[in-house]
């Protein structure tokens, strides 16, 4: 048997007020101490701080919305495996012609569309598709024989 002041607990009371409650009473007590405690610290960390001209659902929906632990691992490893991927693209590059590199680049990092890579190098525009189509086809090839980590 616990022993609580229920003045610590309900500020209209003006005076101490000793109580004596049961242990499971206690431990119920305490879980919802914590519980609020976690909630105002989950509050604080995605700065769920909103009007009150806000809709009532606004804080909640932010902090249920966090990211789980299973969520970051999975997002470490994806960048992980991105970086591998990029930190190979130099080599997949060499695998194709230098025109299909030089297209591709263009292409997919310079961001500049078919039409006006095959207006700047005085091409057809289906020869450009091709060899951006073959070149990719040959920097696939190398990056399915990459080692799996």
């Amino acid at each position: 048997m616990k022993i609580i002041n229920l003045r610590w607990m309900y500020p209209h009371y003006r005076h101490d007020e000793f109580v004596e409650v049961s242990d499971e009473v206690w431990e119920a007590m305490r879980q919802a101490e914590r519980e609020m405690y976690n909630y105002d610290r989950r509050k604080v960390y995605h700065r769920a701080y909103y009007s009150l001209d806000a809709y009532s659902w606004t804080e909640n929906y932010a902090l249920e919305h966090g990211r789980s632990p299973e969520e970051i691992v999975m997002e470490q490893e994806e960048r992980a495996a991105r970086f591998r991927l990029v930190s190979a693209l130099p080599e997949a590059l060499a695998r194709a012609t230098p025109t299909q590199g030089r297209r591709i680049v263009a292409y997919y990092i310079a961001g500049i569309n078919q039409p006006e890579i095959s207006r700047r190098e005085g091409v057809h525009s289906s020869k450009v598709s091709v060899a951006i189509r073959r070149g990719l086809r040959n920097m696939r090839r190398y990056y399915d024989a990459l080692p799996i980590e």
